[in-house]
């Protein structure tokens, strides 16, 4: 701004490439500064000064990443698809999004990529087309937000950043095409096989490119997105906050706080840390992600939070923070739902599943789970939609043994086991205590008694030694609760004062003061 001031009126006609670049380059820095209304007026000044689009592109980039980060889905769609054709890419209208097309562009992409050794892939020449090289970058940019708008989407973008790769050559977003293609195929097939040796050809690109400042964002996305899925959640924890360093190092404060938010939610939903110490890391983020204006990421933190609060007992308000636009939590869902920001309005309903049934108000949770059963962005996996399937599970043998004849539970129950007998093959340690309390839980509503005391000790001790104690907890009172059903006092009375250990380690008090009240 102070270098547009030098400028004279006429800059645009005397010194029309200096002048862009600084409109350009204010633009940005407004961005990164919060300001999203100072970002529209540089947009338009832009806009209304050039003829040619290729001189519009980067203020457009800009402003899909400032609608977006606003909560504006539908602005940032607009512009997305306007410039994406404008960049001469036949890429499907919404309107036109299915499944049958999906699957086909995303096997003819997988098809020409298994062609092609990760060797062959890192040959490839450096892309030169210029409209290409933006059709990458804007699809780069609308990747994280197609997650949480359509199942169909994210597959059909990662599709056209590989073929666009595959046909013109390689940028710095090839990478990031590369590491989404792979999360698709594995939500699509399942297809571990060949996942970490194209998750490392994607981190070889920008080795490549010597794109030092960008790895940070690669790495954080393969955390969250793949790791989960294969390493011990505990470990990738803890990978994730360096991997928030090293983003916060080169300034890229937008993945740095977007790894941050998702990672004190995993904390929390993994048992992995005392309740009470991330309660108060979740007040000062807020605080961080209202300055920065990150507001679907202050939303999601506060349910995070409201999450937090309720499991320690605390009547503290998570709301009452200065600025925040919403009251509560349903709020909140209401402009997710009407926002169409899927990712967070998923949260919010795990969120709301898993505490109905810590507190064991199944039939709460048995309406959460109903609403949230048919929603589109429960297709994508990531730690808060995998963790979702156990809880709709457990509800729903839960629903079986209260209300028998209600067939559509004993479908919803066993896909949770399908799912997780596919996920343990990959990670046992996280998974495998999930698994044997799900068939336990079945194996007691079809009252095969001795299988499913096995199946619950198991899972006891899994969640034992995988290190996950609330889980644990769990386990123990659901075991309590079935010897309750055998009217065998002793035997539940022991596991019961177990559970109330497990649940004291982390922190949850709120839990304990329900169950023992009860």
């Amino acid at each position: 701004e102070r270098g547009l001031s030098f400028m004279s009126d006429d800059g645009w006609d005397l010194n029309r490439k200096i002048t862009l670049q600084l409109h350009d380059s204010a633009c940005h820095a407004c961005y990164l500064n919060a300001l999203p209304d100072r970002v529209s007026i540089y947009r338009d000044l832009v806009i209304s000064h050039t003829d040619e689009f290729m001189d519009q592109v980067k203020c457009l980039h800009i402003s899909i990443l400032n609608f977006a980060l606003a909560g504006k889905m539908k602005e940032a769609l607009e512009i997305f698809f306007s410039v994406i054709m404008k960049l001469d890419e036949e890429f499907p209208s919404p309107s036109n999004f299915d499944r049958s097309l999906m699957i086909s562009t995303f096997e003819a992409t997988q098809n020409e990529l298994n062609k092609r050794s990760p060797e062959d892939l890192l040959n490839l020449p450096k892309m030169t087309d210029k409209k290409k090289q933006w059709a990458m970058i804007f699809l780069d940019a609308i990747f994280p937000y197609a997650l949480s708008h359509s199942p169909t989407f994210p597959p059909l973008v990662a599709s056209r950043m590989v073929a666009l790769s595959l046909e013109y050559g390689l940028v710095k977003e090839s990478a990031f095409g590369l590491n989404e293609f792979v999360y698709c195929s594995v939500c699509i097939y399942h297809n571990y096989d060949e996942c970490n040796h194209w998750m490392k050809s994607a981190r070889l690109v920008l080795k490549k490119f010597k794109a030092d400042a960008i790895v940070p964002k690669l790495e954080i996305s393969q955390y969250l997105l793949l790791s989960f899925l294969q390493q011990p959640i505990q470990a990738l924890i803890a990978k994730s906050f360096e991997c928030r360093q090293d983003a916060l190092a080169v300034g890229d404060i937008e993945h740095a706080t977007f790894g941050a938010c998702i990672n004190y939610e995993t904390i929390v939903i993994t048992g992995t840390h005392h309740l009470r110490s991330v309660e108060n890391d979740c007040t000062v983020f807020s605080l961080e992600t209202l300055r920065l204006n990150q507001l679907p990421l202050l939303f999601f933190n506060l349910s995070v939070h409201n999450m937090i609060l309720h499991l320690i007992g605390s009547d503290k308000d998570p709301f009452d923070i200065a600025g925040v636009p919403f009251k509560n939590e349903n709020e909140i869902l209401v402009f997710a739902e009407s926002s169409n920001v899927h990712f967070l309005a998923n949260a919010i309903y795990m969120h709301q599943v898993m505490v109905c049934y810590f507190f064991r108000r199944y039939t709460h949770a048995a309406e959460i789970t109903k609403k949230y059963h048919s929603d589109v962005g429960k297709m994508t996996l990531l730690p808060q939609t995998v963790l979702y399937t156990f809880y709709e599970g457990l509800v729903a043998f839960q629903m079986i043994r209260s209300q028998p004849n209600e067939e559509e539970w004993v479908g919803i129950g066993e896909q949770s086991i399908k799912s997780y007998q596919t996920w343990v093959r990959n990670s046992k340690w996280n998974f495998e205590n999930k698994l044997l309390l799900l068939e336990a839980e079945s194996l007691f509503s079809k009252g095969d008694l001795d299988a499913a005391e096995k199946k619950y000790l198991a899972s006891i001790e899994s969640a034992r030694r995988h290190k996950f104690v609330h889980e644990e907890g769990l386990a123990l009172d659901l075991l309590a609760s079935f010897y309750k059903s055998q009217a065998n006092a002793v035997k539940e009375k022991e596991y019961f004062d177990l559970a109330i250990a497990c649940y004291e380690k982390w922190g949850a008090f709120g839990i304990l003061n329900h169950i023992c009240g009860e």
